[in-house]
């Protein structure tokens, strides 16, 4: 992406969504370099890598989001 395209409202948002997403990955990161992974994040990030692995991205996304919700209403 140019600078000339940075400076654009779509562009200023694509690089805030990136900038949020790669903070949001930092824990996860840190959990795999100390090979600590929890089992159920384990288990989910499991389930996502092989549906992306086998192309069927919305699979991925439904995973993503089932885990989430179940993690937001405990």
């Amino acid at each position: 992406m140019g600078e000339a395209e940075k400076r654009t409202e779509k562009g200023k948002s694509m690089v805030a969504t990136f900038k949020q997403c790669a903070r949001y990955l930092n824990p996860l990161f840190k959990f795999c370099r100390k090979k600590v992974l929890p089992d159920d994040i384990h288990q989910a990030l499991l389930v996502v890598v092989e549906c992306c692995m086998k192309r069927d991205y919305l699979a991925a996304m439904d995973h993503y989001n089932m885990e989430n919700n179940e993690d937001v209403n405990g």
